[in-house]
């Protein structure tokens, strides 16, 4: 579980990054929940697992595979 600031990154077509104590975090949603955009600039906890092996051409941080996110 990762525990950090949601925002939301104005470059390509959009980024989500979580921002934790331990260091910065990309999103990957399969599908991203509706009420996603609510959530930015909110402290959120999220259930996932980070990839090592894949790369974005937005590299704002470590991709984390989201399986869920929940406002704190």
């Amino acid at each position: 579980m990762y525990t950090g600031t949601l925002r939301f990154i104005d470059i390509e077509t959009g980024s989500w990054q979580l921002v934790t104590p331990q260091g910065k975090y990309q999103l990957r949603f399969s599908g991203p929940p509706a009420d996603l955009k609510s959530l930015d600039g909110k402290t959120v906890q999220v259930k996932g697992t980070v990839r090592a092996d894949l790369l974005t051409s937005a590299m704002t941080g470590k991709v984390l595979e989201v399986e869920t996110i929940s406002a704190q």
